[in-house]
């Protein structure tokens, strides 16, 4: 299913004059992926077998970035400005009170920190040093696009370039 879906989407867009650079697990897959090696390792080979030269967005850390560095991928550290995490450097799971932000102000807060500091912190207190290449709001949560819009105008104002990942991701 990985690879069909990789295919359809980087067929539609040749088709449309656009090429795909870079593929992120969604949802339950990423999670699964974040702890359990072996779905990693079926994410990297299903990105690899389409196109080695692909980004693979990762959460720093977790088994997909494992996997993906082992492979040889390209790899985009991804950071969320409106989740939490725990001490392994996971999602705080959405049940536990907390693990969502809508708060702009906070989620801009803790993006700059995490940037400045090149760490996470998790809902313990815990420092876990990353690079951060990109940034995600979800857009389910309602506060969503009010809180990119924040967060985009702060970070120009800290004089952090926005830029596609193929330019800077070695």
């Amino acid at each position: 299913m990985l690879v069909y879906q990789i295919a359809a989407l980087t067929g539609m867009a040749r088709a449309g004059g656009h090429v795909v650079t870079h593929v992120k697990t969604h949802g339950s897959l990423g999670n699964m992926a974040a702890v359990e090696r072996d779905m990693a390792d079926t994410v990297v080979e299903a990105v690899k077998s389409i196109d080695p030269g692909l980004i693979l967005v990762v959460m720093p850390g977790n088994q997909l970035d494992l996997a993906a560095r082992a492979a040889g991928l390209r790899i985009a550290n991804e950071v969320y400005a409106d989740r939490t995490y725990d001490d392994h450097g996971n999602l705080t799971p959405r049940s536990e009170p907390g693990a969502v932000i809508h708060d702009a102000d906070e989620a801009r807060n803790r993006v700059l920190t995490m940037l400045d500091e090149q760490a996470i912190r998790s809902t313990s207190g815990k420092r876990i040093p990353v690079r951060i290449d990109t940034i995600c709001v979800h857009g389910d949560n309602p506060s969503g696009v009010a809180m990119a819009r924040d967060l985009r105008k702060a970070l120009e104002a800290s004089g952090i370039r926005i830029a596609p990942f193929s330019t800077f991701v070695p």
